[in-house]
C-alpha cells in the first residue's frame, strides 16, 4: 500500500486534483460541498486501493485496521502541515481569495 512514487508525477496530480476542485466551486459555488465530495471521493478511492492489493477477501478483511490507521494518520499529517501553513500565510492565501477585503 505504502509504495514510492515520482515526486513530480505527484505534485502534478495534486495540483490538477486542486484546479478541478476549484473549477467545481465555479460550478457548485460552495467550497464546503466540494471539499466534502473531494473527502468522499478519496475516501472510497483509498478503498478500493485497499481492495485491489489485497489477494482475497480474507486478506483485504485483515488489512481494513491497518490500513484505516495509516491512511487516516497520513491524512492527519498533511491536514496538519497544510492547516499550518495556511496559518504562517493566511494574508497572503486569503488575500488571493478576497481582493477587495482590508488585510488585518
Amino acid at each position: 500500500m505504502n509504495q514510492p512514487h515520482d515526486e513530480d508525477t505527484f505534485w502534478n496530480l495534486v495540483d490538477e486534483f486542486i484546479e478541478n476542485a476549484n473549477q467545481a466551486v465555479d460550478q457548485a459555488g460552495d467550497p464546503a460541498l466540494v471539499s466534502a465530495a473531494l473527502l468522499q471521493a478519496c475516501s472510497r478511492f483509498s478503498a478500493f486501493v485497499v481492495a485491489t492489493s489485497s489477494l482475497d477477501r480474507k486478506e483485504y478483511t485483515d488489512e481494513i485496521p491497518s490500513a484505516l490507521s495509516f491512511l487516516s494518520g497520513q491524512f492527519r499529517e498533511q491536514l496538519e502541515a497544510d492547516l499550518e501553513d495556511y496559518r504562517e500565510h493566511y494574508k497572503v492565501y486569503i488575500a488571493n481569495e478576497r481582493p477587495d477585503e482590508p488585510l488585518h
